[in-house]
């Protein structure tokens, strides 16, 4: 993944204070809004907790599948904004073209919203 597409600490700060919007999609949750106007572009991450799965292995094939579709939408979205996606414990058996419908569904919500 593009390191300019990555959010940081601070991004994740400002997230949690400003009460983002939050769309619930069958395998993911999006939680979105504006990032501060120092910051361009449209920023994302892919969090999948241990709740998700105890394995690492798991938990990173999830991260990787939901980047790779996440990157392919990027580019089409707007302004400045942070995208964070939590995996649901349904997105551990699912496969990349399920994570990559579910994943264009919520950004088409957000979009909307």
């Amino acid at each position: 993944m593009a390191h300019s597409y990555s959010l940081s600490r601070g991004d994740f700060k400002e997230i949690e204070k400003a009460r983002f919007r939050r769309e619930h999609g069958k395998l993911f949750t999006l939680t979105h809004g504006a990032l501060s106007a120092a910051v361009s572009g449209v920023k994302f991450s892919c969090v999948v907790s241990k709740k998700v799965s105890s394995k690492a292995v798991e938990r990173n094939l999830i991260k990787r599948r939901c980047r790779a579709a996440v990157l392919e939408r990027v580019p089409r979205a707007r302004g400045s904004t942070a995208l964070v996606f939590y995996a649901k414990k349904t997105a551990l058996g699912a496969t990349y073209a399920e994570i990559k419908h579910d994943i264009a569904d919520l950004l088409e919500k957000s979009r909307e919203n």
